[in-house]
């Protein structure tokens, strides 16, 4: 992990050099066969290489005290001098949520209280909070973050219903996992939400997806789908699929999985899916280009051919 760790660096100087915006890491718990290093320290250590750019990452919201991720997240933003980034996830895997010890079904109420809780104490006000899993009796945030009046917050969800919640409770939604037109028929009922609920101000629409650019769409595929395919057989072990509305699976072929859910191919084929997003409205893309067992080199010369050839078709 220390030379993984060392190539991820390498990897994020060059997304500087070549003008990406952003750096994102997930976030999972007791995640065998792969090893993953959690994203808190990992975005601290790669500030150093990306000043001005963006660190994203997950936190699986209901396992943490909102208390230390408040703080945790305000020390980010003061080490990346302003440029911290939280989205929040509800979690779907039973063993993260039994070995922290919280019950699944009061998964969404932790999560809504701890996104109540970190907003008051990152106003910097002494904080007094009563509620079903969280107490605060008169507080005050050890270190306020730079921005104001708070560090942005994007909640990820994959079902429905934590789509219309994420608009209900006002937040940018980050999109994730689900294929093309179940995104399109969410991205419809998310603004739907945020409307109801009187929400105008919230503009942002993130999104990840799984991507791959070459010269051509068979170079592209042969390229990724050995560890692509491997990291979908996992998350088919875990269940992630489960969590997604309508029949999803990620133990489809590699071509009908990708088939709408990743963006893999030429130039003009990226391209041409990558417009389809922004005509939904999406104002942030995060592109996974690298994937458990990858190398560098296909990595690095994935980035140069977008920076070169496929962002200046956008904004």
């Amino acid at each position: 992990m220390v030379a993984s760790l060392a190539e991820a660096a390498g990897l994020v100087r060059l997304a500087n050099e070549l003008g990406f915006s952003y750096v994102y890491a997930g976030q999972h718990y007791l995640s065998h066969p792969y090893q993953m290093l959690q994203p808190l320290p990992v975005m601290a250590r790669l500030a150093a290489e990306a000043p001005g750019m963006d660190q994203v990452f997950t936190a699986v919201l209901p396992l943490y005290n909102p208390v230390e991720l408040a703080e945790q997240v305000a020390t980010l933003d003061v080490i990346t001098n302003g440029h911290a980034v939280l989205a929040v996830a509800l979690g779907y895997r039973e063993e993260e949520h039994q070995s922290f010890g919280v019950r699944r079904e009061d998964r969404v109420s932790r999560m809504v209280e701890s996104l109540e809780v970190m907003k008051l104490l990152w106003s910097g006000e002494n904080v007094s909070y009563e509620g079903k899993h969280f107490q605060l009796s008169d507080v005050h945030i050890g270190l306020n973050p730079i921005q104001r009046p708070s560090p942005p917050v994007w909640i990820a969800a994959s079902a429905d219903r934590a789509v219309e919640r994420a608009g209900r409770l006002g937040y940018p939604w980050l999109i994730n996992h689900a294929d093309y037109p179940t995104v399109e028929r969410q991205v419809a009922m998310y603004r739907a939400s945020l409307k109801a609920a009187g929400h105008s101000d919230v503009t942002t629409l993130p999104a990840l997806r799984e991507f791959f650019v070459a010269d051509t769409r068979e170079e592209a595929f042969r390229i990724c789908q050995p560890f692509l395919a491997g990291k979908y057989d996992t998350y088919a072990q875990w269940g992630q699929d489960k969590a997604l509305d309508g029949e999803q699976s990620f133990t489809n072929n590699f071509e009908e999985l990708a088939r709408d859910r990743f963006i893999v191919g030429s130039v003009d084929d990226v391209v041409a899916d990558l417009k389809r997003y922004e005509a939904l409205g999406v104002t942030h893309m995060g592109l996974r280009v690298r994937w458990a067992g990858m190398g560098v080199e296909p990595t690095a010369t994935c980035m140069r051919l977008v920076a070169e050839r496929v962002m200046p078709h956008f904004k």
